[in-house]
């Protein structure tokens, strides 16, 4: 794919705004650090030394104190399938409070807390089934009548699993407490929903965008990755899910190592879409570090795929006979391919960033950020039993830094297109000019060979007709043979020969109306010498640009031809011209008389008949000539 090189302005730009954004991510990461160091530093009293037994059931009942033992919470060993019962009393300063609570930062399926055996609140039930894990905190009011001193205090936890059995919990006044349990509220649930509609939002969008665009494989790769994401929350945040605890789990697990695998799958469409070309090395190194090509990466995609499938069976069938320590090997195997996985992310991002000069500093910054962060929260929960605030606040900005970035490449596209067809257009003007000068020197010449052309046709027209006309009245003359009357006829042949030359070359191309009425100008003076009526039937044909003088020349001089003949040998009282359009591409030209007629004899001997079809010849027309007793008719059917 194009990756345009962006100029050193937009760039000095580019790394102030992944600077800021990086700033913001440091910022809020350090606030939830801070945020989640002050849960281990809660008013009142802590709660971690405690009496602990074994519930028969998960329905809470009065144990004997035998059945109690000293223990620290949280407790590290797992698992209990039942009910465990965490037990301590109430001091007297706890019991003077204005208003006491209990603050539980979070339990593995929350917990019920009860009071001299009253229940006096929580989250799941008294018996039945356990909820799903959620991990709430939980600030419950003791009331009045029971908060005195030596009160016993029993919290129920329906199972015990892993690092999260219960965490310890503090005693104090509701007002002292509130504060620290909006904090972890915030971190144990507000934040993680926040990062489910984040997630929800951007696989919606890739999902829809995905078949507009032509990297079709990386827009689903990161809309995998949003929706195992949210499949992650789903089973962090519900408490009661519909499909029950252990299947609850597994929706966590699956989606925990769907996240991992579309994460190396989405880092791998991005660093190989927008990779540079660069010379083959080692194969092992070329796979880890270098672009892979379409065939590869869309096995990725489906090994991916059945990797998914097959963790899910694997999955469903390990929490089938023993789900809590199940959960356990499956989330602490897991945990480890994370942290191989985020590494190997990393190192092809950073590789990947450095090939290029960090021309995009803002999604290498994110998605660095992405991974530490990931790999931070990892071994938080994996090697520190306690929960990871970094990932939180990186995918929080991670949307932002993706669009930023897009919007980055997206404009560098649009420069380099932008310049591009500058170039194109500096390109296509100057063919343009050189098009028009070529032209223009074209119609030059031609204009110097339609001149040369015309002249020749002038010549040629003067030499057939008026110059053989004017050389015969010379012989004549030279003869003694030539009489005042002959020579004064042919005189006044000879200059209506020119003025039809002139009549064509003034009429020049387009209109055969306008032609014939010069025409009529012509032959009108003759037909009324001979007193013969001139009927002018002319239809309107439209341009006719095929007709040039060369033919209307030609045109002249066959109705010439024709109107003599009828006037000299016909004797007719009425002549007509028309002209009219007998179908869209031929006229037909038409001069007919009243009068005797002639004899075919004389048609097939006669010069005049024969010139008319010579001329019609040049043309490429048909000449029709028909006599009667009752007139002629001479008609030209031509194309125009």
């Amino acid at each position: 794919m194009f990756t345009a090189s962006p100029p050193a302005q937009s760039l000095r730009l580019t790394w102030r705004l992944a600077i800021l954004i990086v700033a913001l991510q440091i910022a809020m990461s350090a606030g939830l650090y801070f945020v989640n160091a002050r849960t281990e530093d809660i008013p009142g009293r802590q709660v971690s030394q405690v009496l602990a037994a074994q519930l028969p059931t998960n329905s809470y009942v009065e144990l004997p104190d035998a059945a109690f033992s000293f223990t620290d919470i949280p407790r590290e060993e797992c698992c209990t399938p039942s009910g465990t019962v965490y037990r301590t009393t109430l001091t007297a300063q706890d019991a003077a409070q204005r208003y006491p609570a209990i603050l539980i930062v979070s339990a593995h399926d929350n917990a019920l807390a009860y009071v001299d055996g009253a229940l006096i609140g929580g989250v799941g039930r008294a018996d039945g089934p356990p909820p799903a894990m959620g991990r709430r905190p939980q600030l419950l009011r003791i009331p009045s009548e029971l908060a005195r001193p030596g009160a016993r205090l029993d919290i129920l936890v329906q199972r015990a699993v892993g690092f999260g059995h219960l965490r310890p919990f503090h005693i104090g006044g509701y007002d002292q407490l509130y504060p620290s349990f909006l904090m972890l509220r915030l971190l144990r649930a507000d934040l993680p929903f926040a990062n489910a509609v984040v997630g929800a939002f951007v696989a919606f969008f890739c999902f829809c965008a995905a078949p507009l665009f032509g990297a079709r494989a990386l827009l689903f790769s990161l809309g995998a990755l949003a929706t195992a994401w949210v499949g992650q929350h789903v089973g962090l945040l519900l408490t009661t899910a519909p499909w029950g605890a252990n299947a609850n789990n597994g929706v966590y697990l699956v989606s925990f190592m769907a996240t991992l695998l579309c994460a190396v799958w989405f880092f791998i469409e991005w660093t190989s879409v927008f990779a540079q070309p660069r010379s083959p090395r080692h194969p092992l190194l070329a796979l880890a570090l270098d672009p892979w090509g379409w065939r590869a990466r869309r096995w990725l995609a489906y090994s991916v795929g059945a990797l998914i499938a097959a963790t899910a069976l694997f999955t469903s069938w390990r929490l089938s006979f023993d789900p809590m320590v199940g959960t356990q090997d499956i989330n602490r195997v897991t945990g480890l391919f994370g942290i191989v996985a985020m590494a190997f992310c990393a190192v092809r991002i950073i590789i990947f960033y450095a090939r290029a000069g960090f021309r995009h500093p803002i999604e290498a910054s994110a998605f660095v950020f992405v991974i530490v962060a990931a790999i931070a929260d990892i071994i938080m929960v994996q090697f520190f039993g306690t929960y990871g605030v970094f990932l939180g606040a990186a995918v929080a900005f991670f949307p932002l830094a993706l669009l930023v970035s897009l919007a980055a490449r997206a404009r560098g596209i649009f420069e380099a297109a932008t310049a591009t067809a500058d170039k194109l257009n500096g390109l296509v003007a100057l063919r343009e000019r050189e098009i028009r000068a070529t032209l223009a020197e074209i119609q030059r010449r031609e204009r110097s060979e339609m001149l040369v052309e015309e002249r020749s046709r002038i010549m040629r027209d003067m030499h057939d007709g008026i110059g053989g006309q004017l050389i015969g009245l010379i012989l004549q003359a030279r003869s003694g043979k030539l009489s005042d009357h002959a020579l004064v006829g042919g005189l006044e042949q000879s200059l209506d020969d020119l003025r039809m030359v002139v009549d064509s070359l003034e009429q020049g191309e387009g209109s055969l109306t306008g032609a014939l009425g010069a025409f009529r100008a012509r032959i009108e003076p003759r037909c009324e010498a001979a007193d013969a009526a001139l009927v002018w039937a002319i239809e309107d044909v439209g341009d006719t640009p095929d007709i040039g003088p060369d033919k209307t020349l030609q045109i002249y001089r066959i109705l010439q031809e024709a109107c003599t003949n009828a006037l000299k040998h016909g004797a007719p009282k009425r002549l007509s011209v028309s002209l009219q359009r007998i179908s869209p591409s031929l006229v037909e030209i038409a001069l007919a008389d009243d009068g005797k007629g002639f004899d075919a004899a004389m048609v097939s001997s006669g010069r005049g008949i024969a010139n008319m079809r010579t001329r019609a010849q040049r043309l490429g027309a048909a000449l029709d000539v028909t006599s009667s007793p009752n007139g002629s008719r001479v008609a030209l059917t031509l194309n125009a």
